[in-house]
C-alpha cells in the first residue's frame, strides 16, 4: 500500500515535469521565431543605415562641388559686372557706388583657392 502512495507522488511529479518541460519547449520555439525576427530587423537596419551614410556622403560630395561652381560663377558674375563699370566710365562707376548706398561694398572676387576649399 505504501508502494502505491509512492507510486502516485511520483508518477505526479513526472506528470508535472512533462507539462512543465512541453510549456519550456514551445516557449523556446516562440524565441527562436522572435530571434529570427529580431535578426532580419537588425540586417535591414544595418542596410538603411549603410544607404543613410553613403548617401550623406555623396551629399557632401555634390555640395562641395555645388559651392565651388557657384563660387566660380559669382567670381564670374563679379568680373562682368567690372567690365560693364569700366565701359560706361567713371560716371557709371560713380552712380552704381550710389546705388549701392553709402557704406555698402560689393563683395569680393572669390579665389581659385577659396573655390577650391
Amino acid at each position: 500500500m505504501a508502494s502505491y502512495l509512492v507510486d502516485l507522488i511520483l508518477f505526479a511529479a513526472l506528470l508535472i515535469t512533462s507539462i512543465r518541460v512541453t510549456r519550456m519547449h514551445r516557449e523556446l520555439v516562440r524565441l527562436r521565431t522572435c530571434q529570427t525576427e529580431f535578426v532580419a530587423t537588425v540586417d535591414q537596419t544595418a542596410t538603411a543605415f549603410d544607404e543613410f551614410s553613403l548617401a550623406v556622403h555623396e551629399f557632401n560630395v555634390n555640395g562641395t562641388q555645388l559651392a565651388g561652381i557657384l563660387s566660380l560663377k559669382i567670381a564670374e558674375a563679379h568680373e562682368a559686372i567690372a567690365k560693364l563699370d569700366t565701359r560706361r566710365g567713371p560716371s557709371a562707376s560713380k552712380s552704381s557706388e550710389q546705388a549701392d548706398g553709402p557704406g555698402m561694398m560689393r563683395p569680393a572676387v572669390v579665389s581659385d583657392r577659396a573655390a577650391a576649399t
